[in-house]
């Protein structure tokens, strides 16, 4: 646990950290700290939106421990499809609807709608708990040093497996190279199981679950990171053709027609038993328990190219921030302030499973297989899911661009070489 804490503090400190003015978006004074709002005598009733609809039930029930410490502030949850949660929230802000909480996109997505000026700029003293995550470091909720919102929930990405498949098939160790992991492909192949669940019809998909985590395995830190934002190096470097060759490597285990399958298709492989493998995330673990309560699975890091692997895919998933316009903007910032403590961050993470808080003394988790997801950080340096911070400003952006690379490839029959010269094309807007 103490190495996970370490690890995600020196993760997050990869881009620089500006401490934040108290003033708003709009310059003027930001409201004095805000944390005894619910003693006020005053019931208030506030509402929270977000894109994670699966996760009303657990949020709902998180927001009754808050309510009980403060009894006269009321949590609401109100979630909106994720397919149509952006333009929602795009709406509901210019009309004034907007709701008093809102969940925040991270990086690009999440700045965009700072710019507008209807979010509350964050700071540790209308939020002081905020103060363990900027520690921490949480630039994805970050626009030029001024944060927008508190991070609520980070997921660690990998492979999941099927432990009665892998005992069917004789397997009792988990592949630590990409080696491994192919022998192990060929055990459970000759075996009549389906190896991996892997569909690329999904461009966020291929992009977040499939190819960055095999990114982690090549790279081994964030400096490489740094070197293509910064453009020193670009898609044509021997490490991405590294990473689009373990693709094709890993291809002829994948199912029948894998390049029209979805991530919905791939999902349902998994969860019903009839894959042994399944490249996606944490985020998952809520819903899988849900659906299949009797499903046996386990979790790795997907491996290294020659060794363990060094590097941890992850992703800065969900987040809180405050309507600069609610009519309540006391109680959502005590209630924002709740969500960043160290009780309130362990309320969300054992209660949406597979979700890990930002602060690093929300780390007492219950369920054992969410332990092990979190886990996967132990040793390794955290490295964030490619592309967001810089790449979604231009035509096609990065997640496009790679799942058009990966269809081409195995369309046409590119080589990874010949791939990574088509994601350099599709990216050049980047690199002008």
């Amino acid at each position: 646990m103490k190495k996970f804490l370490a690890v995600l503090l020196a993760l997050l400190l990869v881009l620089p950290m500006v401490a934040c003015a108290p003033t708003t978006t709009s310059g003027t004074k930001a409201p004095p700290p805000q944390t005894t709002a619910g003693d006020t005598g005053k019931k208030v009733v506030i509402k929270y939106s977000g894109w994670r609809t699966e996760d009303q039930a657990a949020i709902t029930k998180m927001n009754e421990l808050f309510t009980a410490e403060h009894p006269n502030i009321e949590v609401i949850y109100e979630p909106i499809l994720a397919t149509e949660y952006d333009t929602y929230l795009q709406t509901a802000l210019a009309n004034g609807t907007a709701t008093d909480v809102i969940m925040m996109r991270s990086y690009g997505g999440g700045r965009t709608v700072f710019s507008g000026g209807k979010i509350l700029e964050l700071n540790t003293q209308n939020v002081p708990n905020l103060q363990a995550q900027i520690d921490a470091g949480i630039d994805a909720w970050a626009s030029d040093g001024k944060y927008f919102a508190v991070g609520t929930g980070m997921t660690m990405e990998g492979v999941w497996y099927n432990k009665d498949i892998f005992e069917a098939c004789g397997i009792n160790k988990l592949p630590t190279t990409v080696q491994d992991l192919i022998d192990i492909c060929k055990t459970i192949k000759d075996k009549n199981y389906l190896p991996i669940a892997c569909g690329i019809a999904d461009d966020w998909y291929v992009s977040e679950e499939v190819t960055s985590s095999i990114l982690m395995s090549v790279i081994g830190s964030n400096d490489w990171v740094k070197q293509l934002y910064d453009k020193k190096i670009n898609f044509t470097d021997s490490k991405y053709v590294q990473m689009l060759q373990t693709f094709l490597d890993l291809s002829p285990y994948y199912p029948d027609f894998f390049e029209g399958l979805t991530y919905e298709d791939c999902q349902s492989l998994f969860i019903t038993g009839n894959a042994a493998m399944y490249m996606s995330g944490s985020f998952e673990l809520q819903g899988f328990i849900e659906t299949n309560p009797d499903l046996k699975m386990g979790c790795f890091a997907f491996p290294g190219q020659t060794a363990a692997p060094v590097g941890q895919n992850y992703t800065a998933a969900c987040s809180a921030g405050v309507y600069a316009d609610s009519k309540y903007v006391e109680e959502a910032l005590t209630y924002v302030n709740w969500l960043a403590s160290q009780e309130g961050g362990e309320a969300y993470a054992n209660g949406v499973l597979g979700f890990f808080s930002p602060n690093p003394a929300a780390s007492e988790l219950k369920d054992e297989r969410a332990k092990e997801w979190q886990a996967l950080s132990n040793g390794k340096t955290m490295i964030h899911m490619l592309g967001y911070e810089t790449m979604y400003d231009g035509s096609p952006d990065y997640s496009t661009a790679i799942g058009n690379t990966v269809r081409a490839m195995v369309a046409d029959g590119l080589t990874a070489e010949a791939g990574a010269t088509y994601m350099q094309e599709q990216m050049g807007w980047y690199f002008d």
